[in-house]
C-alpha cells in the first residue's frame, strides 16, 4: 500500500509499486469506523446482549488488473466544435461512457455535450481488450485522452501560421484557438479546418502493473447464537481514488457494489449444484438470495483525493474491488462475536451453529 513496495503479479513478474500511499485512507477508515474503540481482541465479542453476539471484521483488497493489457482509442474532430471519441466502451453499470466523455471534453476544453460516443462495435472501433479489471477509468481513459491531445496537436499544427504562433503555445478553449502570448486573437476550429475536413488523434495504452487500485471495508455484524441468524449493523468503505471523475457514481458503485457483490456473498448469495444432474438449482430469483435496499446496512464512504501518477487527471478506477474486501471482513466479524472461526460462506444460519457446534452434518448449502 505504499510507493516502493512490491509484488508478484499472476504473470510472475516482480513489480515495483509507484502510485500513492494508501495507509491515509485506510487510517481515516478506522478512524470514522472506531476500530481501535471496539477492538477487543481476535476471537472476541464487543457486545453481548443476551443470545446475541456483536463483533467486528476488515477486509483489505488491492487489484493491478488496472493496467492489464492494451487499449486503443480516438478522437475525431469536427469543424463546428464538436467531437467523437471512437472506443469499444459499453456502459454497464459503472458510469465508464459518461466518465470517458467528461475527460475527453476537458482535455478538448469543450461543453460535455459537444462530445459523443461511437457504438461499440469493433468492426469500426480501435483494438480494446475491455472494461474488465477495473481497468476502465486508468487504461482506457489514457488511450481516450492521448487520442484527444494528438487530435489537438494535429490542430494546432494547423492553426499555427495562421496566428503566427509556435503549434506548442497554443491554446483552445470552447472550439476558439489563441496563443498564451496574445490571447486576445482567437479563432474557431472551423478557420483552421474549412468544411471539408476532420481531424482525427489516435491514442493507446500500454499494459502497466506498476498501479494498484486499493479498498478497505470495515464490517460491524450481530450474531444470534441460538438462531445461527448474521445481521449486518455497519460498514465502512476506504479507499483513495485520485481525482474523483464523476462523485455520485463513486458512491453508487461502492454502495451497490459492496452489497450486490460483497456483503451478500457472505451471508446470503450461493450457487447450489445438483450434483446427480449438473444442474444449478438456485438459479432463479428466489433461491438464490439477496437482501433488499430497505434491508441495507449503514454505510460509509472515506474516500480520499491523493494525485494519482496515472494520467492527465490523476484518476484510477475502483470499480469491481468494492466488492472484494465484504466477504473476508464479515466471516472475520462473525468469527470475533461468536469466539469460533468460520472459514466458508455464505454464512447460514445452519454454517454459523455449526462452527459454534451446536449442530452436527454437512452444510446443507454448495452441493446436493
Amino acid at each position: 500500500v505504499k510507493p516502493g513496495q512490491g509484488y508478484i503479479w499472476r504473470d510472475g513478474i516482480w513489480y515495483t509499486y509507484r502510485g500513492v500511499d494508501y495507509s491515509p485512507a485506510m487510517d481515516r477508515g478506522a478512524e470514522v469506523f472506531g476500530w481501535k474503540e471496539k477492538w477487543k481482541g481476535w476471537l472476541m465479542p464487543t457486545a453481548v446482549r443476551g443470545a446475541k453476539r456483536t463483533g467486528i471484521g476488515v477486509g483489505a483488497h488491492g487489484n493491478a488488473d488496472i493496467g492489464e493489457d492494451a487499449s486503443e482509442a480516438h478522437v475525431r474532430l469536427h469543424p463546428d466544435g464538436s467531437a467523437m471519441l471512437f472506443c469499444c466502451l459499453t456502459e454497464h453499470g459503472t458510469g465508464q461512457t459518461t466518465n470517458h466523455l467528461k475527460m475527453v471534453a476537458e482535455t478538448l476544453q469543450v461543453p460535455l455535450e459537444r462530445v459523443s460516443l461511437s457504438p461499440s462495435d469493433s468492426l469500426v472501433n480501435p483494438y480494446e481488450f475491455g472494461a474488465a479489471g477495473s481497468r476502465g477509468t486508468y487504461a482506457i481513459g489514457t488511450a481516450a485522452i492521448n487520442a484527444a491531445e494528438d487530435a489537438l496537436h494535429k490542430l494546432f499544427d494547423l492553426a499555427a501560421p495562421l496566428l503566427d504562433a509556435d503549434a506548442g503555445e497554443l491554446e483552445t478553449v470552447d472550439a476558439m484557438i489563441f496563443s498564451r502570448r496574445k490571447p486576445e486573437k482567437k479563432i474557431p476550429w472551423k478557420a483552421v479546418m474549412g468544411v471539408d475536413r476532420t481531424l482525427i488523434g489516435y491514442g493507446r495504452f500500454e499494459p502497466d502493473h506498476t498501479l494498484t487500485n486499493c479498498m478497505m471495508s470495515f464490517v460491524e455484524v450481530e450474531v444470534d447464537i441460538e438462531t445461527g441468524k448474521v445481521s449486518l449493523v455497519r460498514v465502512v468503505n476506504a479507499t483513495d481514488a485520485g481525482q474523483i471523475i464523476d462523485p455520485q457514481g463513486l458512491e453508487g458503485q461502492l454502495n451497490g457494489c459492496l452489497g450486490s457483490a460483497g456483503i451478500d456473498s457472505a451471508i446470503f448469495e450461493e450457487t447450489v449444484l445438483d450434483r446427480s444432474t449438473g444442474q444449478i438449482v438456485s438459479a432463479n430469483m428466489i433461491d438464490y438470495k439477496w437482501r433488499t435496499f430497505a434491508e441495507l446496512p449503514r454505510i460509509d464512504n472515506v474516500v480520499l483525493e491523493t494525485p494519482f501518477p496515472s494520467h492527465r487527471f490523476h484518476a484510477v478506477g475502483i470499480g469491481e474491488i468494492a466488492s472484494s474486501p465484504g466477504p473476508s471482513a464479515v466471516l472475520m466479524a462473525v468469527s470475533n462475536a461468536i469466539g469460533a472461526w468460520v472459514h466458508e460462506y455464505p454464512l447460514t444460519p445452519d454454517r454459523v451453529l455449526r462452527a459454534l457446534g451446536r449442530i452436527d452434518g454437512r452444510t446443507q448449502g454448495g452441493s446436493l
